[in-house]
């Protein structure tokens, strides 16, 4: 089972050095001559580098870390993508029912109800708060749909990303509809019944899509990016950059697939 580990920065170091067979030195030199390129982006010079080096060795396995607020007494191995979460009678249901929202299967979409009544999202000068794009994007009103599970490929200095503290405060779909439809006390009612998670997960590369501009196809393809993502990523903290608490590479699933068992590792409460 190749892989890279990923929990910190230091065994993301040492598992670099090994796949691509550098010393510390040659590791350090990198860094330097990246800090002192003027000519060219780090991005490009590690690109450059790596197409040099020509990585024709692939990783197997990618970890992800998977951050999320559960009600207390759910199975916390589980973790459907949000079409199975919302249609099927799960936790997340029945929450949303206790505060009179529901869901139907619709025409390519997800129908929501509200007190019984449909909700017209394609109407957005309807609603005052929340962000309806983004409710429109999750329910699949849009070309294309956003139903997948996703996480951070890195989970080193997670607790200073700004995603954290959204997800840290309930399911940023849940946060929303509590906004679009002037639900008082829903995502306070799920705070107090829940507790913020962090699962760890090691997929097949196969199975995962980078969530990235021009994603790589192949598993080749992947571990190229994700070695310059990795190295980029040692490279900010020699630097003592700001940019590493937020350039986390994301992986997603696709739209139709959910976490298998036997992927879980463990799970962290935070």
């Amino acid at each position: 089972m190749k892989y890279i580990d990923t929990r910190t920065q230091d065994t993301l170091k040492q598992g670099v050095m090994k796949f691509l067979n550098l010393t510390v030195a040659e590791m350090k030199q990198i860094f330097e001559t990246i800090y002192f390129d003027s000519q060219k982006e780090p991005w490009k010079w590690v690109e450059d580098f790596l197409s040099y080096r020509i990585v024709d060795e692939t990783i197997e396995y990618i970890q992800m870390f998977h951050l999320s607020r559960r009600l207390n007494g759910t199975d916390l191995r589980e973790n459907n993508n949000l079409e199975q979460i919302l249609l099927e009678d799960t936790s997340i249901s029945k929450f949303f029912k206790k505060h009179n929202v529901t869901f139907e299967k619709g025409e390519g979409h997800i129908n929501m109800f509200y007190k019984g009544e449909l909700q017209p999202l394609d109407n957005e000068f309807k609603y005052d708060g929340g962000n309806i794009y983004y409710v429109r994007s999750r329910l699949g009103y849009n070309t294309a749909q956003d139903y997948c599970v996703n996480g951070f490929a890195f989970r080193s200095y997670l607790e200073k990303n700004n995603y954290y503290n959204v997800l840290s405060s309930g399911p940023e779909i849940m946060q929303n509809i509590e906004w679009l439809l002037g639900i008082n006390g829903m995502i306070s009612d799920y705070c107090n019944n829940s507790k913020y998670y962090c699962m760890e997960y090691l997929i097949p590369l196969s199975e995962v899509i980078f969530d990235i501009n021009n994603p790589p196809k192949t598993d080749c393809e992947k571990t190229v990016e994700f070695l310059k993502q990795a190295i980029l990523r040692l490279y900010d903290e020699w630097i003592e950059s700001s940019f590493i608490c937020d350039e986390n590479l994301i992986l997603r699933l696709s739209d139709d697939a959910h976490i298998k068992s036997e992927w879980f590792v463990e799970i962290e409460e935070l």
